[in-house]
């Protein structure tokens, strides 16, 4: 398999983390999926592939799905010949494309064309007569910034302010969170699962779960320290993290 990452353009970089390409040539190919606190839209140029998912199983030629926050890992198997082209949205960046609640989707993928009108579905889809990754990312953004310019894009500034403080903070605590923004606790709660697609507390533990990740894979520190570091009470509870979110120990990232 063949994994390319771009960045987007100075205009979309708050909204969208990357652009992704996944090609695979060989006869078949498993890719593992782990959760990132995003949100992807996928454009599936090449054979299909199959997703464990509740809704849609089989991602055919063609096809542009949406995929919803993950809370834990999941495996897909590519045919022959399959490429997809992917955009990861930041948190809160889809919701200035879409206006629906994301928690429906959660752990979860559906076809673009159920959450947006059929002119717009079609505009889309003319991006598979194209083959270069710069024509791809190029055609994907004058499209969706044309879409954006025709909506209000106005994003919840409870759940933003939230997800600020939950950035800059070591260790983020829902039950503070809600003091500080001025609200009550029960009210940013269903905002945050609603705008998001899951809650403050699995959300905070995913970063927290990313930024180990990204510790262990770039630093020779023991697995004790690095728990300690981001917060967990022992080694053990990053231990149990890492199973349920990668499959795996975390002795096997080392």
């Amino acid at each position: 398999m063949n994994y390319k990452e771009f960045l987007p353009g100075k205009n979309l970089g708050h909204i969208i983390d990357s652009y992704w390409f996944l090609d695979n040539s060989s006869i078949y190919g498993e890719s593992q999926v782990l959760p990132d606190c995003s949100m992807d839209i996928i454009f599936n140029f090449g054979n299909c592939f199959h997703s464990k998912s509740n809704s849609k199983s089989i991602v055919n030629n063609n096809d542009i799905i949406i995929t919803g926050m993950m809370t834990s890992f999941k495996s897909h198997s590519m045919e022959k010949d399959s490429r997809l082209f992917g955009v990861r949205f930041k948190p809160l960046g889809l919701n200035r494309f879409l206006n629906f609640g994301f928690h429906n989707i959660k752990n979860d993928i559906i076809d673009l064309n159920s959450v947006i009108s059929d002119s717009c579905h079609q505009k889309f889809r003319n991006i598979f007569l194209l083959a270069e990754y710069k024509d791809i990312i190029g055609f994907f953004e004058k499209i969706f910034i044309e879409h954006l310019n025709s909506r209000s894009n106005d994003i919840d500034l409870d759940v933003s302010s939230a997800l600020q403080n939950i950035y800059n903070s070591e260790n983020p605590s829902v039950n503070e969170l809600h003091k500080i923004i001025g609200i009550s606790q029960r009210y940013l709660e269903i905002k945050f699962k609603k705008e998001i697609g899951i809650n403050m507390k699995e959300f905070i533990n995913i970063e927290r779960f990313i930024k180990t990740k990204k510790e262990i894979l770039s630093s020779d520190k023991s697995l004790t320290e690095i728990a300690v570091n981001n917060g967990y009470y022992d080694s053990s509870h990053m231990i149990k993290d890492f199973i349920r979110y990668t499959g795996s120990s975390p002795k096997n990232w080392k």
